[in-house]
């Protein structure tokens, strides 16, 4: 009788270490594919390569009243040029989260590597997979604000920020 609740023992005191075990191995393998915090992107150091504004008044006047409520749009497109710069390869969420209200806006980027992502107000973030640890970017920027803004407050308004997913399938395993 003594020798079976030794068994018994050693038996669940084996599968809970193997429950233990598992997990810590789980979490291990599994570590890289969590989500990092997203990181915004200090767009310090960009290049405007070119900048159209247009301004666009509406009026509307009532019949019964004297009161004129005007509103203004400004519209701009530009052309941004920055480096982006990543820990490691792999694959990554670039998104916006513009900081003022825009009327509409538009964000083309175009990769070195020939990749291209669109965002708008619509859709505000994609799945990136960058290769290298620098990639130049292109940015073209168009829309339309209620505020006259500068293409460098615009470009550091827009919220834009990179979000680590998972490396790149067979790379960082080390």
């Amino acid at each position: 009788m003594a020798r079976q609740s030794l068994l018994i023992s050693l038996l669940i005191v084996t599968l809970i270490v193997n429950v233990v075990l598992g997990i810590e191995l789980y979490t291990a393998l599994h570590q890289a594919s969590k989500p990092v915090s997203q990181v915004p992107l200090n767009l310090t150091g960009v290049q405007i390569i070119t900048t159209t504004t247009q301004t666009t008044t509406s009026k509307e006047t009532s019949v019964t009243q004297t009161t004129t409520i005007s509103n203004q749009t400004y519209s701009f497109s530009f052309k941004v040029k920055f480096h982006l710069k990543v820990e490691k390869p792999g694959i990554y969420i670039i998104g916006i989260k513009p900081k003022v209200n825009f009327s509409s806006l538009y964000v083309l980027l175009y990769f070195d590597d020939g990749k291209t992502v669109s965002l708008n107000l619509n859709i505000t973030s994609a799945n990136i997979t960058i290769t290298d640890k620098e990639v130049e970017v292109t940015a073209y920027i168009y829309g339309s604000s209620n505020e006259n803004l500068t293409p460098t407050q615009i470009a550091n308004d827009l919220g834009l920020y990179l979000q680590f997913v998972s490396p790149i399938s067979g790379e960082g395993e080390d």
